[in-house]
């Protein structure tokens, strides 16, 4: 089971503000396939000297995921330090590690139990969680829904990503009724789609994301908010 959260952008013609990281805890009710269903939280922690922990953890009857960030942020870019997932379906564990030593250059990964190195030089580099504060930066920052292409690293190594914006749709979630900025990922194969709403009124807060993976249809929706 996967449990992915990305995000992304703005609507037309709206005045740029500043993006004004503060911790909070998000909570969510997720499904998958209509059948397995559980929670999951999103948690911001401000440590010292602009360093941040963020954390997101989904339970359900069979399974539980957590994912943590270790990063800096300086109000304008992103710096990641640590990416750790770690899953538990059934009886089977597993966890996977990246960590970028940016004395050394280099991104170290664990991953199905092997390590591995990489050539770190792109400063603007970004983990699946941190990924998601980065954009929010961005966006606070445009009067229109553009993204550029991000560089993604994890215990996989390096990947870009690109996305599509499609439009500011009004959803209905648990959270309540809420204008969201539609965005879609752009996958290479046409088994996976996702898909994120974004809430302009909540700094881009991620509130719904629908991914479907080989036919696996996975739901997550915001539940309520805490700052």
């Amino acid at each position: 089971m996967r449990f992915l959260l990305l995000i992304t952008s703005l609507s037309l013609g709206v005045k740029t503000f500043a993006f004004d990281l503060q911790p909070y805890t998000a909570t969510y009710q997720f499904n998958l396939n209509q059948q397995i269903t559980g929670t999951a939280t999103r948690t911001l922690s401000k440590q010292e000297n602009n360093h941040y922990r963020y954390q997101f953890n989904a339970t359900a009857a069979i399974a539980n995921a957590n994912e943590v960030s270790e990063f800096i942020f300086d109000k304008q870019q992103v710096q990641s330090l640590s990416y750790q997932n770690s899953k538990q379906i059934l009886f089977k564990n597993r966890v996977d590690q990246a960590t970028f030593d940016w004395d050394k250059q280099q991104l170290t990964t664990l991953r199905k139990g092997q390590n591995d190195t990489f050539p770190l030089t792109d400063k603007t580099v970004l983990d699946p969680l941190n990924l998601e504060i980065q954009i929010r930066q961005d966006l606070s920052q445009q009067t229109k829904p553009q993204l550029k292409e991000y560089l993604l690293g994890d215990a996989k190594g390096f990947q870009p990503l690109k996305f599509t914006v499609d439009g500011v749709e009004k959803i209905k979630i648990p959270y309540g009724e809420i204008e969201a900025l539609k965005v879609t990922r752009i996958h290479h194969s046409a088994d996976r789609q996702t898909q994120f709403w974004l809430a302009k009124s909540l700094d881009y807060l991620p509130v719904k994301v629908v991914q479907i993976d080989d036919g696996a249809i996975y739901t997550i929706e915001l539940q309520g908010l805490q700052k």
